[in-house]
């Protein structure tokens, strides 16, 4: 492995040693203001604790962010343990980070002189550091090292925004104890065997969603609910569900979903609650609202939907969905079709949007230099990158729109390139090692040779 390529990854490493889930990156910002200042670099904070870096007079900036998606026992915010399996990089028990983390290591493994760094807070839930960006850069070309295949140059990305669904359940409550005679059977359903994954850029491989499956298990049988919660992350493929169910015959220990997954049926002797709910609460909408692709090309995915969350509290369920589309029309027909949809479904459930982001759509002519200069590196490699928009959230749009708005720059673009990372934002998330050296060599000769470009 060359220079460059291992002290990125055993800067990896070290980020790895540090708690950094989204909404807690408050050791991450320390331990990246810290180091950034011990190898001479000016920095600037703004009020979303993104961090600004800068040596010399820079002709390209670089950007990351530096939270992550924790799934497993990284969200015990305790850090990761990587483990390499043969060619490839995972975590112990946990997502890995690599999502964005390798972008971190690769930054600060630089010895460059003109230069200047981006570090983004909070972008897993909502872009919240690039919707808040108020610092200035000089660059007229900013490089986002957050894609995730090496195949790939990306000139654009789907917008997207969280449904949040609330169903009253008032409707459907009944005393615990008027139901037990009917239904005298008590189980705790755990779900098992569902692969999770990135639900933007991995929404077409039609990996089973465990919520959406609870609700085809609950169809076949008749039931109440007591307790329901599942889901991990707004913008993963749920693979966790937890409920207390009571039912009028006994159930076998494990259903098997079409693919292979399960749910596990425990018999319970008694239930510490109260009330519980007609299965009619959930049920339509689970089996009703299609989480998977709603419209694509030949290019790729172009609108789908994610079923992310559910979570009960006392009298109401709350259910989160994540729409995305790579068009500002495909967005909103989205949005629509659920508003129609919904109260058909139950005439209990209200929804709202929150976290809107729109899409962001390519400006890069093909005859840009630093496209032209990117393809020329990638063919060293044998590979003829494929210049796309992706059906995931990148935080670009948001950066541009942010940096014209607070820098004096004309004639400004913005590119995204990365390593192979498979199954992001899930406990299989894996960084392929010789895709990774491949991507370091690529933007090592792309950061030396651009400044004289």
């Amino acid at each position: 492995m060359k220079a460059f390529a291992s002290s990125t990854l055993k800067i990896f490493y070290k980020l790895c040693e540090i708690p950094h889930c989204s909404f807690h990156t408050q050791d991450m910002f320390s331990f990246l203001c810290s180091h950034l200042e011990s190898y001479g670099y000016t920095l600037s904070v703004d009020s979303a604790f993104n961090i600004y870096a800068k040596k010399g007079k820079p002709r390209i900036c670089l950007q990351g962010h530096y939270d992550m998606v924790c799934v497993g026992d990284s969200t015990k915010h305790k850090g990761v343990t990587p483990i390499q399996k043969d060619d490839f990089l995972y975590a112990k028990d946990s997502s890995l980070g690599a999502d964005n983390g390798i972008a971190l290591a690769c930054m600060l493994a630089l010895r460059e002189s003109n230069i200047e760094l981006l570090f983004t807070n909070d972008e897993e839930v909502g872009m919240i550091g690039a919707n808040n960006l108020s610092l200035k850069i000089e660059s007229p070309l900013l490089l986002n090292l957050d894609s995730e295949d090496i195949h790939e140059i990306v000139l654009g990305c789907a917008g997207g925004v969280d449904i949040e669904c609330s169903v009253n359940l008032n409707a459907f409550l009944h005393p615990l104890d008027s139901i037990l005679p009917s239904y005298p059977y008590i189980y705790k359903i755990t779900s098992s065997g569902f692969l999770g994954g990135h639900s933007g850029i991995e929404i077409h491989k039609n990996k089973e969603n465990a919520l959406s499956e609870f609700g085809f298990f609950l169809s076949t049988i008749e039931a109440y609910i007591i307790t329901l919660n599942g889901g991990e992350k707004r913008n993963s493929i749920p693979v966790g569900l937890e409920a207390i169910i009571i039912c009028d015959k006994k159930l076998d220990s494990i259903f098997y979903t079409p693919n292979g997954a399960c749910f596990h049926c425990e018999i319970l002797e008694s239930s510490n609650e109260n009330n519980a709910y007609h299965k009619e609460a959930i049920v339509p909408l689970l089996c009703g609202i299609h989480s998977g692709v709603y419209a694509g090309d030949k290019q790729g995915v172009l609108c789908s939907l994610n079923l992310s969350l559910i979570a009960q509290k006392q009298d109401k369920l709350e259910i989160i969905l994540m729409a995305r589309a790579n068009t500002q029309a495909l967005l909103e027909r989205t949005i629509k079709r659920l508003e129609v949809m919904l109260p058909h479904l139950n005439p209990h459930c209200s929804m709202k949007t929150s976290g809107y982001y729109a899409p962001w759509e390519r400006s890069m002519p093909q005859t840009h230099k630093a496209l032209e200069l990117l393809n020329t590196l990638y063919a060293r490699h044998n590979i003829t990158p494929h210049h796309t928009q992706i059906h995931a959230g990148l935080e670009c749009g948001i950066l541009k729109r942010q940096i014209l708005a607070h820098s004096n720059i004309k004639d400004f673009e913005i590119l995204s390139i990365g390593p192979t990372i498979h199954a992001p934002h899930s406990r299989n998330e894996c960084l392929d090692l010789k895709d990774f050296e491949i991507f370091c060599d690529i933007l090592e000769d792309f950061i030396t040779m651009y400044k004289d470009a």
